[in-house]
């Protein structure tokens, strides 16, 4: 994924890359802490170079001036400290929450709903219940 011109995250490669190692190696072997230790190391890093590339390529293409992280990839330690050195390499700023501020964006979503739900804000019958993607949280 760092050679594609594309803006695209998607980790499927990746995921199946992981699943025929932990299928080639003996069973004893995929079991140690070893292993699942130095795997999720190298799977960590694999994401963590992607994510940089990716973004700081973009940033460069549009002219961006701050790079914003957020949701829960921003409470990833690793990748706090490789983004801030990459960063300072460069005039943008990057701009993240405190580690723990940094959460899931799902949390924040159903933390809207249960204060809507609160002020009464909820349908009566729960069939009516529909998707809107552009359906306002405030």
């Amino acid at each position: 994924m760092l050679h594609t011109k594309d803006y695209d995250f998607s980790f499927s490669g990746l995921k199946t890359a992981v699943l025929y190692d932990y299928q080639a190696r003996p069973e004893k072997e995929r079991e140690s802490e070893e292993y699942i230790q130095g795997m999720a190391c190298e799977i960590q890093q694999a994401i963590i170079d992607v994510l940089v590339h990716k973004t700081m390529h973009a940033a460069k293409e549009f002219k961006a001036k701050s790079i914003v992280v957020g949701g829960g990839v921003a409470a990833n330690e690793s990748l706090r400290i490789r983004l801030k050195h990459t960063t300072d390499a460069t005039s943008i700023k990057l701009l993240a929450p405190p580690p723990d501020l940094a959460t899931d964006n799902g949390l924040m979503i159903a933390l809207a709903g249960y204060f809507k739900y609160k002020q009464g804000a909820h349908p009566k019958n729960p069939d009516s219940i529909e998707a809107d993607p552009n359906l306002r949280i405030a």
